[in-house]
């Protein structure tokens, strides 16, 4: 079922931690509807799209840290996390 795609052990990790974000963000959501405010982004959202614009903004960090030879991708994992975090409490 799953032969289309190489799975290792930290892409399934990958994969079930964000199904289990985006789980717990509905419940979160249906408990306690969102406020859209405007953080330092400039624009409206609610919690839903600032969690949704930290993951593409990691995973862009990624992307741009495997295209740097020889650095290590721990210092780039922690900056993406940080910004990520950045993004969700102030964004």
């Amino acid at each position: 079922m799953f032969d289309f795609m190489y799975w290792t052990i930290p892409v399934a990790i990958i994969f079930v931690l964000v199904f289990l974000m985006i789980a717990g963000m509905t419940i979160w959501g249906h408990l306690s509807p969102p406020h859209r405010r405007t953080g330092f982004l400039g624009f409206v959202s609610d919690r839903g799209e600032r969690l949704y614009m930290a993951l593409i903004v990691f995973a862009l960090i990624m992307v741009v840290s495997f295209g740097i030879v020889g650095t290590n991708p721990w210092v780039f994992t922690a900056i993406g996390a940080t910004v990520g975090a950045v993004i969700l409490k102030w964004g």
